[in-house]
């Protein structure tokens, strides 16, 4: 095929004007959410480190190899800039990724799944406009954030090279994964599985990163969160990151093109497998559409929480010895002796719940997909009520909630005492998980209650999830009130293990969860199908 077959670009302005124009509000609830966690994060730091003597204590707590495996190996931590990189590497690390692959999947393979995209090719409009538009505008909400978060370094007294190179930095990291989504979308036909596959390859990423950086070897050259690092914008800057990225995404936006102009619209270069001519009995019960709705989700969900608590859980006794040589920080830092892995555990117990949350609210999320797409619809014209069809989906979820909660727990609580030799933390580490779930179930009814009464802005749930996350994840290293971090959504149930269960938020959370679910379900009976 010659160059100018897959070149086809003309109408690009009028594409990106179409996409702009339908997808600013989430371009703009990205940028603007993710700066604000870099603003908050800014303002709380330079003020608890203010002198050289409070870095260095800072760099002293934070060099160990449980670190370097959350958030890499990060260079210059006795400086402010480094100090800010550092608290917003787990952010950046998985933040961005979901940025790149939301905002170019959003413009390429979601619009070509709904038909929207072959309407607009119908139009003397080039055969990759769509595409570069997408890639165009997930680089230039990168270009924002990175540009924001410079300025914001600077005005926190950080170095304005150092500043600058870390607003390259993220650049160069994001338009990484924006180029690998624009290949996911020629490759797979279906928006999930470009999320699935993204998700998956960032995940591998981040892990083969924090391998390397533990031992400081050269598999942090192999991930893009690997470049992310050895750019050390706060250490000894280096230009071959910023070169291996540029050309990595290069190569695949050349690849993106070329793909899109072998294939046919609507078509993708691996086909969805068909189905049988007539579905089973089983699946055309409500519950069986329901499992098949959500069990690529759960399984997907379950695999992820399995690796991250597996890796975590390992690295438990490696942070033990990292300790060792230095008991006033461990004393500093949570008593020292068993608390510190109380403490440990209490954070990675944390992280789970977290994830269990995203899983609750992208399987509801898909009940508004249902909706729009006409599906709904289609399934309430038949002899089926409105409670019969959302009540085997919310099941359905509820059961892949404890799938998903119930394997990270176990995964986490077998890894942790194989890695201290101690077997009773199995019953502690499975224990706290199941503390978490009155917070799941509270999302879950937020989620509901907004399909059920506002479904447009069902999507305004991850917001509230963001905050609460941010809260409870960066409040104690930002030194934020404890009043506000223990009345946050996830701290309502306490810091288990390191802590007793609050009985009294648990509660609020798990009742007012079922009034939510309650109310939303009602809702639904109420309103009209569809709304737009």
């Amino acid at each position: 095929m010659s160059a100018s077959t897959w070149t086809h670009v003309s109408g690009v302005g009028t594409n990106l004007g179409v996409q702009w124009r339908t997808g600013w509000k989430a371009l703009a609830a990205w940028v603007l959410g993710l700066y604000a966690i870099v603003a908050l994060t800014a303002v709380s730091i330079t003020s608890l480190y203010e002198t050289p003597a409070e870095l260095q204590t800072y760099a002293a707590s934070t060099d160990t190899p449980a670190l370097r495996m959350l958030n890499g190996d990060v260079a210059g931590l006795d400086t402010i800039g480094g100090v800010l990189v550092n608290e917003l590497g787990f952010v950046v690390a998985f933040a961005l990724p979901v940025l790149a692959i939301s905002l170019t999947g959003r413009g390429t393979r979601r619009e070509e799944e709904a038909g929207r995209l072959e309407l607009l090719l119908a139009s003397r409009m080039g055969r990759q406009a769509p595409l570069v538009a997408a890639v165009l505008l997930g680089l230039a909400a990168l270009v924002a954030l990175s540009a924001l978060t410079a300025v914001t370094f600077v005005a926190a007294g950080a170095d304005t090279l150092g500043s600058l190179l870390y607003g390259l930095a993220v650049l160069a990291f994001g338009a990484v994964f924006v180029a690998m989504t624009a290949v996911l979308a020629q490759v797979f036909g279906h928006q999930r599985s470009v999320w699935g596959a993204g998700l998956a390859i960032a995940l591998a990423s981040y892990i083969l990163r924090g391998i390397g950086a533990v031992d400081g070897t050269w598999l942090v050259w192999l991930s893009p969160h690997g470049w992310y690092d050895e750019v050390a914008p706060f250490g000894r800057p280096q230009g071959t990151p910023f070169v291996l990225a540029a050309a990595t995404t290069l190569v695949l936006l050349a690849l993106a093109l070329r793909l899109s102009a072998g294939r046919d619209v609507g078509g993708s270069l691996l086909a969805a497998r068909t189905g049988p001519h007539r579905a089973t009995p089983w699946l055309r019960t409500p519950v069986g559409l329901a499992v098949r709705e959500h069990r690529g989700a759960t399984l997907g969900w379950a695999l992820l929480v399995a690796i991250l608590m597996g890796t975590y859980g390992g690295l438990t006794q490696t942070v033990m010895d990292a300790f060792a040589n230095n008991p006033e920080l461990a004393q500093f830092i949570a008593g020292g002796g068993e608390a510190l892995v109380e403490a440990m555990a209490a954070m990675f117990v944390l992280m789970l719940a977290m994830l269990v949350v995203g899983y609750v609210l992208q399987s509801l999320g898909s009940l508004r997909k249902e909706e729009t797409s006409g599906r709904l619809e289609l399934q309430l014209s038949e002899a089926r009520g409105r409670v019969v069809w959302l009540v085997p989906h919310l099941l359905v979820v509820a059961v892949g909630t404890l799938v998903v909660g119930g394997v990270g727990a176990v995964t986490l609580a077998v890894t942790t005492a194989a890695s201290l030799e101690d077997s009773s933390w199995v019953g502690t580490l499975v224990g706290a998980g199941a503390t978490h779930l009155p917070v799941v179930l509270l999302f879950a009814g937020l989620s509901v209650v907004l399909f059920g009464w506002l479904p447009r802005v069902q999507p305004a749930v991850w917001a509230a999830f963001a905050v609460a996350a941010v809260l409870s994840y960066m409040g104690p290293g930002l030194d934020l009130p404890q009043s506000l971090i223990e009345w946050s959504p996830f701290g309502l149930v306490g810091n288990v293990p390191a802590g007793d269960v609050d009985v009294v938020g648990s509660l609020v959370a798990g009742v007012g969860g079922l009034l939510l679910l309650a109310l939303g379900v009602l809702g639904f009976t109420r309103r009209d199908v569809p709304r737009g």
